[in-house]
């Protein structure tokens, strides 16, 4: 235990969290590290869904056919599997006018429950969105099935394209879908064994009706799984004995006011007349007596918004109706376009204007019934549950919910959609009713009133006798998993740090900016790019404008930072200052150093905003005149060209990002503590949900343990500029920047600029509010030199040290139940392929559409390495023969003339030129009506490692799936040669056993081992997982630390793939040690030890501390099965 006191910084990212102690009254950093995993992905989260969906509709497409089969049978219409080479299309249309035999009628029957259409209609697909080619072939299956049945359509299909299944394309404009809906294929059902029952008596109403039930059986979406026998909490038939109505009502959430309230939907009349008040209650109006709104304007207001049938522009009907200008309206939300953003019930506008054009005056309903409709219509998504909910729980208590009312609710049911993800309202009905009079009545917001009314509860956690964070608990009020992940391991680095520093005086947070680890990386990438791209015009157009040299432009560069923001703000407003409308001449800005001056829009100590967003170039003078104040308040007191006058130079400018904008067109008073708590929130203090609900937890935790502890969540670019400033250069290349980055947090409270009545440490940070110091408004001068100013004296003379000694941690993946293969299935066959001196099995590969010019490129390419590949050329040589005529006979290439006369050689698949002049090519047949030919198959690679899924019915091949991938290394000792063995483990041979364990079965363990060539005698080690740090010690005595990724190379004994522990992965040719060189891609795959090599596993504990792994005595979860 070390009673320094210390800050302690957190940088949590994604995948990292990076954290550092630094002694408070010195600066020292103690010492530091990175706790690094994978983080948690809401894609990958949909993948397994998508799967498990998949599998699901398999089984039941399964159990459906077998369920049919067995009635048949039982009927006496047995199918015969030597029907199954007979055509089913075929077998349908003639079953539409001609006699079936009892085999007939059961493979036409099974055909179409095997597939049995969509469930919608298919009006309803194409209002669901689909555009161009898709959109016109579902109108021309409409059109189709008003004439024909799918079968009919389906086999003129076959006929002329030969093909039915998927797209079928014609040309780009022309595409035929085999698409139809479920009551398509009843009715064919039914006008099959309409046409049969004339010659099988048997086949009564009660049959038809049966097997119509088969075709057209659904479980709906809102009933999950299980029944009323077979109960599971994954569906509507609770474990406790309930049953709910509709499976997803569970998934509404509880208002946190009263819990036991279900969440109101977003679309409700209740909701939007709530919405509505919290934003106006929230507005601040200039020249007015209170500065608000009143309940008479609040009042008009409403009744505009439910009476008007015009587009509606808020802030000039509030300007109107308070008899303000739009200029003195402000303290509104704003969207991402840098607009005013305010609630205008737009769902209700929309439904009304729908409905009057029917004949309904939807302000004569019940407000309740409006509720009603808004949970019904949000919670259920298909037309017959919605009539169900509308008839059998809301008819009775309408009078005017009629049948036709009904239908037209479920045909207009869009007018009912929110234009924004968030179906539900935080707030139940219960609560918004309570707070809607207090809203119109009075100027206060929403959490005032609950206060006042002593609604809020304090949600506070009883940590008497406790001495570290619950952090499972506070996870339950996360539910980004991506969040929760790196929350999880931050508050078990804390317990771990909290116990071996007690005297903690600022714990400092900085919380990840994105939830999605492959976007956040895409969008760094886009920002640099869109940042280069801005800068490389702003110079190529000051060189053009100034008359001078590139050469003498980059020289100035060289010399002086602040001439680039100078040129790139420059180009942004378009050489004009924004302050006098004056033009600033390209060659005095360069001449001149004394001519321009950056200046910050909003001064930094009301802003914490250095970015250029916040920053604009103006005439020197204006910068004098302006100092402290913001453009508008400067503009006010006489001076510059007019807030008027730069508003219209902005509206034409579209090189101004709408932040900056944002930021010049800004009204408010910078006096006022809450505008000044506003530009806190936004750029010091993080206060989104996640950051809220952690640092109230720390909040609490400390108080009740009476720590003199200080907590505060700080915005990434407010640290980001403080180690910009203080010259500490980040390098993504490895993973140290994140501690050190946790460093710069870590000392953040220290700033001079704190000492000046401001803080960084809130009080309270609630959801619309935050308590906090504000300080005084200073200069940019002042500022710079109060922030700017390194706390600590040596601060940065450390880091080089500190940076050889930052720890890290890697999270070690043992977890049993990952992804076990590659989902594709590939075909495989026996051949002997080039040298080979003996048949082998091959993966086939497929060269899906031989008229492309992909496709063609592909067959080329094998063709000239060796045409005996293609499986054609061995099996249908007069087939393959047509096609070396066609290679033979018709160009590569074609002219084509540009509109501009000029003739351009464009590249095209020989075929596909065939093809235009004769149509398909066709298999040879002696009548040359052979089917199409459109794809080809070819003998791959030879299969390796694979999971064999084929079926018992197969004959000469195998279906396999390959890329199986690796879950451990078992690593044993030769005493004998004095050698380390290995044996991979991958997560196909893994297994249920007794009382439904999970590992790998005792035999296929002993098979590995004799196939990896473990001698018998050899006594095991340990076993290594993706993740787990290894150190090998060579006969010289140097040592080298790796992190072990897998076994690899299977064909080659003792091989594996190792990663490095302070980054991501090696550099090209990277030399390793004294274990040799990363290949150019930087994988580095070696022998996993060479003679006299040793070779010890480590593990570390939460801060990275490293100790020897020496507990394992055998390996675990083998099973006797």
């Amino acid at each position: 235990m070390d009673k320094t006191e210390v800050n302690i910084g957190f940088d949590i990212g994604i995948s990292s969290v990076g954290w550092s102690v630094v002694a408070t009254k010195s600066g020292r950093i103690l010492e530091s590290g990175v706790s690094l995993f994978s983080g948690a992905s809401a894609a990958k989260n949909e993948e397994r869904r998508n799967f498990r969906q998949s599998r699901r509709l398999l089984r039941r497409r399964k159990n459906r056919i077998s369920d049919l089969k067995k009635y048949l049978t039982e009927q006496g219409f047995t199918y015969n599997e030597k029907l199954i080479n007979e055509n089913p299309y075929e077998i349908r249309v003639k079953g539409l006018t001609e006699k079936l035999s009892k085999e007939e009628i059961a493979t036409a029957l099974l055909h179409i429950v095997k597939r049995r259409g969509v469930s919608y209609d298919l009006g309803d697909i194409e209002e669901e969105g689909t555009t161009g080619s898709y959109k016109e072939g579902v109108k021309k299956n409409q059109k189709l099935l008003k004439e024909k049945t799918p079968a009919e359509i389906q086999l003129q299909r076959l006929k002329n394209f030969h093909k039915v299944r998927g797209q079928i394309i014609i040309d780009e404009n022309d595409v035929l879908l085999n698409v139809f809906p479920n009551h398509a294929y009843v009715d064919e059902a039914k006008q099959i064994l309409a046409v049969q029952q004339e010659f099988y008596p048997e086949i009564d109403e009660a049959f038809i009706n049966r097997v119509t039930d088969f075709i057209s059986r659904k479980r709906d979406y809102f009933i999950g799984p299980g029944s009323e026998k077979s109960r599971t909490d994954y569906g509507i038939y609770r474990t406790d004995g309930t049953t709910l109505q509709n499976l997803f009502s569970i998934l509404i959430g509880k208002d946190k006011i009263f819990p036991d309230e279900f969440r109101a939907a977003g679309n409700s009349y209740t909701a939007q007349i709530y919405n509505l008040l919290n934003d106006l209650n929230n507005l601040a109006i200039d020249d007015t007596e209170t500065g608000k709104l009143t309940k008479q304007q609040k009042e008009k207001i409403i009744t505009e918004l439910k009476t008007t049938e015009k587009n509606v522009n808020m802030m000039k009907l509030i300007a109107k109706t308070a008899g303000v200008t739009v200029e003195q309206i402000s303290r509104y939300r704003i969207n991402r376009d840098g607009k005013p953003e305010i609630h205008n019930m737009p769902v209700y506008r929309k439904i009304r204007k729908v409905f009057l054009e029917l004949g309904y005056e939807i302000n004569e309903w019940p407000e309740q019934l409006l509720d009603d409709l808004g949970d019904a219509l949000s919670l259920n998504t298909e037309n017959g549950e919605i009539r169900r909910i509308l008839t059998d729980n809301l008819a009775d208590k309408y009078t005017i919910l009629d049948q036709q009312l009904i239908n037209l609710i479920i045909e207009n049911k869009n007018a009912f959609t929110l234009s924004t993800n968030q179906k539900w309202h935080r707030f139940s009905y219960k609560t918004m009713k309570i707070l809607i009079p207090e809203l119109l009545e009075t100027n206060k917001e929403q959490m005032t009133i609950l206060t006042e009314m002593g609604l809020m509860k304090k949600d506070q956690r009883n940590y008497a006798g406790k001495n570290k964070i619950d952090s499972e608990a506070l996870l339950e009020n996360l539910y980004n998993p991506v969040v929760r992940k790196s929350t999880r391991q931050t508050m078990k680095l804390f317990n771990t740090l909290l116990k071996k520093y007690p005297n903690i005086a600022y714990v400092v947070i900085e919380m990840p900016r994105e939830d999605d680890e492959d976007k956040a990386r895409r969008d760094y990438v886009k920002f640099q790019k869109d940042n280069e791209k801005e800068k490389d015009a702003a110079l190529k157009n000051f060189i053009m404008e100034s008359g001078k040299s590139e050469a003498e432009v980059i020289a100035k560069y060289r010399q002086s930072k602040k001439f680039r923001s100078k040129v790139r703000l420059w180009y942004q407003q378009m050489g004009r200052c924004l302050y006098s409308g004056k033009a600033m001449p390209a060659e005095r800005v360069f001449r001149d150093d004394h001519f321009t001056d950056i200046d910050h829009v909003i001064p930094l100590s009301v802003s914490f905003d250095d970015g250029m967003n916040n920053k604009v170039l103006c005439l020197a003078e204006m910068n004098r005149q302006k100092d402290k104040q913001t453009p508008y308040a400067f503009f006010n007191a006489g001076h510059g060209q007019g807030f008027q006058a730069m508003s219209a130079m902005l509206k034409n400018n579209n090189r101004i990002s709408s932040a900056k904008k944002r930021n010049l067109l800004f009204t408010e008073n910078l006096n006022d503590l809450e505008v000044r708590k506003r530009f806190i929130e936004r750029n010091l203090v993080d206060t989104r949900y996640a950051s809220r609900v952690v640092l109230n937890e720390l909040q609490q935790f400390v108080k009740a343990k009476q720590l003199d502890t200080k907590v505060t969540v700080i915005r990434g670019k407010f640290t980001s500029k403080l180690r910009e400033k203080w010259n500490i250069n980040k390098s993504r290349d490895t993973h140290h920047h994140h501690a050190i980055d946790a460093a710069v947090i870590a000392v953040s409270p220290m700033l001079n600029l704190w000492e000046k009545g401001a803080s960084i440490i809130p009080n309270k940070v609630g959801e619309n509010v935050i308590d906090i110091k504000t300080g005084e408004i200073i200069t940019d001068h002042d500022y710079e030199a109060d922030v700017y100013e390194l706390p600590y004296a040596k601060f940065l003379e450390q880091l080089p040290k500190v940076k050889k000694d930052i720890k890290f941690r890697h999270q070690v993946d043992k977890k049993k139940n990952r992804k076990v293969s590659d989902a594709t299935i590939y075909t495989t066959r026996k051949a002997k392929v080039g040298k080979d001196k003996e048949e082998t099995d091959y993966v086939l590969g497929t060269i899906k559409d031989i008229y492309s010019l992909e496709g063609y490129v592909s067959f080329k390419k094998i063709y000239n390495k060796d045409k005996t590949k293609f499986l054609m050329a061995r099996i249908d040589p007069k087939t393959f023969e047509k096609l070396e005529k066609i290679v033979a006979e018709y160009p590569e290439s074609i002219e084509v003339v540009q509109d501009n006369g000029k003739v351009d050689v464009q590249k095209i698949s020989p075929f596909e030129l065939y093809r235009k002049d004769n149509g398909f090519v066709t298999k040879f047949a002696k009548k040359n009506n052979g089917p199409a030919v459109k794809s080809l198959k070819y003998y791959d690679s030879k299969l390796g490692s694979s999971i064999d899924i084929t079926p018992d019915n197969a004959k000469n091949k195998k279906v396999v799936l390959q890329s199986l991938k690796p879950w451990r290394t078992d690593v044993y000792f030769n005493e004998e040669n004095q050698e380390y063995e290995i044996m991979g483990l991958k997560y196909s041979d893994l297994k249920f056993g007794k009382n439904g364990k999970y590992g790998v079965p005792k035999v296929r363990y002993e098979e590995i081992k004799q196939e990896e060539r473990v001698s018998e005698g050899s006594k095991f080690q340990y076993s290594l997982y993706r993740g787990d740090r290894i150190k090998v010690t060579n006969e010289l005595g140097e040592s080298v630390e790796l992190l072990f990724a897998s076994r690899t190379l299977p064909a080659q004994k003792g091989y594996v793939e190792l990663k490095p522990i302070d980054k991501t992965r090696f550099d090209g040719k990277e030399k390793v040690s004294f274990y040799g060189n990363v290949t150019p891609n930087g994988q580095f795959v070696k022998k996993f030890a060479k003679k006299g090599y040793k070779i010890l596993k480590l593990n570390t504990d939460e801060l990275g501390n490293t100790y020897i792994e020496n507990g394992e005595k055998e390996p675990s979860d083998i099973l006797d099965m």
